[in-house]
């Protein structure tokens, strides 16, 4: 059973990968499949007590960062 933090994280997630998409023109999965190269899943689990006080809008900015330091392409 998923605790509610837990269930937190994982909406917060969902919610980034789907602004991600939509402000790239990526389908979700694409987004997914990025996010996930490129560490931007991991900075969200790993800094999700601070980044879901933040606007999706200033996170997604915070995930374009982290994926270019890790070798992102998409700014």
């Amino acid at each position: 059973m998923l605790t509610k933090q837990r269930r937190n994280v994982i909406n917060f997630m969902v919610a980034c990968v789907n602004e991600f998409a939509n402000k790239f023109g990526l389908s979700e999965k694409e987004a997914f499949d990025y996010l996930h190269k490129y560490k931007g899943i991991a900075f969200i689990k790993d800094h999700y007590e601070v980044q879901h006080c933040l606007s999706l809008e200033d996170t997604i900015d915070d995930l374009v960062v982290v994926c270019k330091n890790h070798g992102g392409l998409l700014t």
